[in-house]
């Protein structure tokens, strides 16, 4: 009799323990049956400037929202890399169906014209396209490891400040025998007029720039001009405007006027005297 109740036991036991392993299975499955069956329901992109959402979501065929299982996290990213200026994306889902694209873009520094190339931040150099709008052009040849100098210091100034340079353009600084004094010099043509002198040791201070005409707005009557920015002596800088450089030139030429016009004068004189 008790071994019988203990065969008894062992089968209720073995029922329901088979019971709870068909439940376990049940959920496994329905959870797998909806993991497979999740859709795209929202795409949230994050990090954005120049590139659209609808560029990413074209690239990445999320259009129409398929199946989320269809579309892994290093796809997805995979995809995205290959827009021109993403240089970075981290991708995230969640079991709602939301993607998340978080992108960092590569600054857009300038468009080169020897190459007829766009350079980047990250020394990537792309196409052109009618929408990068509001870049500087360097408009000559630069040596190698100064161009890559250049680009390393221009990664490292603000997007503001970029955009109100208009040409570059590659101007070592040299001796009156054409000895070169500084081979790292640029010099840059501003949306405002000004003229800027800069190294690359030093480019930095372009950031300042914004502050450094505030200042020269203030303690000067004429305020466009030449702002010499390629001083290593902490963030000095020096100041002519246009106007006083006219009035240079003028003063000058008046000179070496009235100095010929004397020259002459006395060599009449001595020719008087010889006859």
């Amino acid at each position: 009799m008790r071994e019988e109740r203990m065969r008894k036991r062992k089968r209720k036991l073995n029922k329901k323990r088979f019971a709870i392993l068909l439940a376990i299975l049940f959920v496994i499955v329905s959870i797998i049956i909806y993991a497979f069956n999740i859709r795209v329901t929202n795409i949230k992109i994050i990090g954005t400037n120049r590139i659209t959402d609808n560029e990413i979501i074209e690239i990445t065929n999320l259009k129409n929202y398929p199946k989320l299982f269809k579309y892994p996290i290093f796809k997805i990213a995979n995809d995205v890399k290959k827009i021109d200026l993403v240089d970075k994306v981290k991708v995230s889902k969640n079991v709602y169906g939301r993607v998340t694209i978080n992108v960092s873009e590569a600054k857009i520094l300038f468009y080169n014209k020897t190459t007829d190339k766009v350079v980047l931040s990250n020394s990537k150099e792309v196409e052109y396209k009618p929408s990068y709008l509001g870049i500087p052009t360097l408009i000559n040849y630069v040596p190698t490891n100064i161009y890559e100098d250049l680009i390393k210091g221009l990664s490292l100034i603000d997007e503001d400040i970029i955009a109100m340079i208009s040409e570059i353009e590659y101007s070592p600084s040299k001796t009156a025998n054409g000895e070169t004094i500084d081979d790292y010099r640029f010099l840059l043509r501003m949306n405002d007029s000004n003229t800027v002198y800069m190294n690359t040791v030093n480019i930095k201070k372009l950031n300042k720039y914004l502050e450094i005409t505030a200042t020269i707005l203030n303690t000067n009557e004429e305020t466009s001009g030449i702002l010499y920015l390629d001083s290593s002596i902490g963030d000095s800088f020096s100041f002519e405007s246009y106007a006083s450089i006219v009035r240079e030139q003028e003063r000058q030429k008046a000179e070496q006027e009235k100095a010929e016009k004397e020259k002459e004068e006395q060599e009449k004189r001595d020719a008087h005297n010889e006859n």
